[in-house]
């Protein structure tokens, strides 16, 4: 397996030692982007938060510091470990995008930065992300330009064109799906109400 494909592996379920950094370098990496759709997400205190997929925890911090209750759902096992000792105050919990532990209606707001590659079956995700929505609930979703991820396994991202993303949204019943792509920025969000 050559690096990139090692690489995209851990991207989509970082363990390990390597996991480890490549948490700590999507922390990196993803800072702007996090800090931008957290600004979309526009938490009040009390509002009950899910971030999917939330990698390095990078999030965490500032929902929990906006005083919402924030829940942390991964399919890394590693991550999952990681979040609960470093974040105490927030629920982590492991489970995947097409079968989420959770009941109808759970949540104020759904956060999820790049982690739509690794999801196969866009109408089931959007669907079951839709399902434990409450209703008036936001929907946050950041991706990167497909442009920028030309070197990523294609075994293990599914790379679509941020306007189908957005479509998808809006074709599962999200109110208002819309697309922002800032000006320059090799980055895009998905938004949309519950």
């Amino acid at each position: 397996m050559g690096f990139w494909d090692r690489l995209s592996d851990q991207l989509s379920r970082p363990s390990g030692r390597f996991g480890r950094l490549v948490a700590a370098g999507m922390n990196r990496g993803n800072r702007a982007m996090n800090t931008a759709a957290i600004e979309r997400l526009g938490v009040r205190p009390g509002d009950r938060v899910l971030d999917l997929g939330f990698g390095g925890g990078l999030t965490l911090e500032p929902l929990l510091d906006a005083g919402a209750v924030v829940t942390g759902c991964d399919r890394s096992h590693d991550m999952i470990a990681a979040a609960r000792s470093t974040h105490p105050d927030a629920t982590i919990v492991v489970g995947d995008v097409a079968a989420l532990p959770f009941v109808d209606n759970a949540f104020d707001a759904v956060l999820s930065v790049n982690t739509v590659y690794f999801w196969p079956d866009l109408p089931a995700a959007f669907t079951e992300i839709r399902r434990v929505m409450a209703p008036g609930g936001h929907l946050v979703l950041g991706v990167r330009d497909p442009q920028s991820m030309k070197r990523v396994s294609r075994d293990v991202f599914t790379i679509r064109p941020p306007a189908e993303i957005a479509d998808v949204v809006g074709a599962v019943g999200f109110t208002g799906a819309h697309l922002d792509s800032p000006a320059r920025a090799k980055l895009h969000f998905v938004t949309g109400t519950a």
